[in-house]
């Protein structure tokens, strides 16, 4: 690979992972900015969570049906219409429209930001690098995607900032997320090639048959499961501010300094790490399968460190040893896809189906652990503990299966190769 190509290959990833950051901060503005939010849209809590749920209902069902429109279609198109068409969306967003269009403005992000262009996403990042180097270029785009992230929200925050009246602010932040997004759509739409005869061909097939063929693949559940065990650990990481500053009594402060390095400063150097060790190593999943046994070692951690002051930075170290952990995999988890052997005519609809039992916490944890803590106060923390020590111990089985099925497929086609030549001989 000559230096001006691999300078544009990663020049794709930089633009694809800061135009995701820009795209997805849209429906996630209640992340960084709750309050203005509810203040500039008139919303009550509940009307913000039912707009988040709806989005995130959409997202379920879309995560499968993109991954094979990704097979089908021109994936330059595809995603360069969903950052484009977001950002359109957006400047829609910010005119402040009654609760009843905004419930459409989600339900078109659902549709925008996973069924035209989640699935498309990685197999465009897919394509950036060659089979030995599936880690590193995961892991930097997770990276960058943090980097990203650090500068669309300082940006935001300055101009939020700049203006004492809340609405004016807020508006200001989301057409700043918008023309982020319409700019890298444009700038991929002329980045990104494709073959003529991708662009031409049909790509996913749409049938039935072909949508059996792959729920039937033990791989795509296998790596269904590594996402959803990771993601729901992930998931879990959003409790652990609330466990600091009500069990050990942290300083709101500190805590949200904590989250802050844990959310954006781990991010930017544990999944590009992650991914130079995946190709030193040259198995992405034999990396998580010692991950998911150090992660099973640290949920589990919590079970048993002590609930009073005196262990409180026992208890953060281990936050931020889990939260490394994480955000590794996070980097690496779809090079799995690639080591596994899933034919790239495929990739899309393996990762769409991953992807819809990976990130099927969203449609159910939530809610889940919200009731635990309600229900049984500070022993529902137990309860989020134990649920993520079984999650690590699932991804600890589907690693070490998945990585038996390569091995066993491997030797199989060696041993084929081994008979065609002796046939010829």
């Amino acid at each position: 690979m000559d230096k001006n190509n691999k300078f544009k290959r990663y020049l794709i990833i930089f633009i694809l992972a800061f135009g995701t950051t820009a795209m997805y901060s849209l429906p996630y503005m209640k992340s960084s900015f709750y309050d203005p939010m509810q203040q500039a849209l008139g919303l009550s809590h509940t009307q913000i969570g039912n707009l988040l749920s709806l989005y995130g209902m959409v997202g379920m069902l879309a995560y499968f049906v993109g991954g094979i429109i990704a097979d089908k279609f021109s994936i330059k198109k595809l995603i360069s219409f969903s950052l484009i068409s977001s950002g359109l969306i957006g400047f829609y967003f910010s005119t402040f429209p009654p609760y009843s269009m905004l419930l459409l403005i989600f339900v078109a992000w659902g549709a925008t930001t996973i069924l035209t262009f989640f699935a498309a996403s990685i197999k465009v990042v897919r394509m950036q690098g060659s089979e030995s180097e599936q880690g590193r270029i995961f892991g930097f785009y997770e990276g960058l995607s943090g980097i990203s992230g650090t500068l669309v929200s300082f940006v935001g925050l300055y101009l939020f900032g700049k203006f004492t009246e809340i609405t004016v602010g807020f508006k200001y932040v989301v057409w700043l997320y918008s023309i982020a997004s319409i700019i890298c759509g444009i700038l991929l739409f002329m980045l990104i090639k494709e073959d003529k005869s991708e662009e031409e061909s049909s790509g996913g097939d749409l049938s039935l048959k072909s949508i059996i063929d792959i729920i039937k693949m033990p791989k795509a559940w296998l790596i269904g499961l590594i996402v959803f065990s990771t993601y729901l650990v992930f998931s879990s990481l959003t409790y652990l501010s609330p466990y600091l500053s009500e069990v050990y009594l942290m300083p709101m402060t500190l805590v949200t300094s904590l989250s802050i390095v844990r959310t954006y400063v781990i991010k930017m150097g544990a999944s590009p790490a992650a991914g130079i060790i995946s190709d030193k190593v040259g198995s992405p999943i034999k990396v998580m399968f010692i991950g998911f046994i150090l992660m099973a070692v640290s949920t589990g951690a919590y079970l048993v460190i002590p609930k009073n002051g005196s262990f409180l930075w026992i208890a953060v170290i281990n936050m931020i040893i889990l939260s490394t952990i994480l955000f590794g995999f996070r980097g690496i988890y779809f090079a799995s896809v690639s080591e596994s052997n899933i034919p790239l005519e495929k990739t899309g609809a393996v990762v769409g189906f991953a992807s819809l039992i990976g990130f099927s916490p969203d449609a159910f944890y939530y809610t889940l652990a919200g009731n635990w803590l309600d229900t049984y106060g500070q022993t529902g923390y137990t309860y989020i503990f134990i649920f993520s020590l079984i999650c690590a111990l699932i991804g600890i089985f589907a690693t070490f299966t998945l990585n038996k099925l390569n091995q066993k497929e491997k030797l199989e086609q060696e041993s084929n190769k081994i008979t065609k030549k002796e046939q010829l001989v």
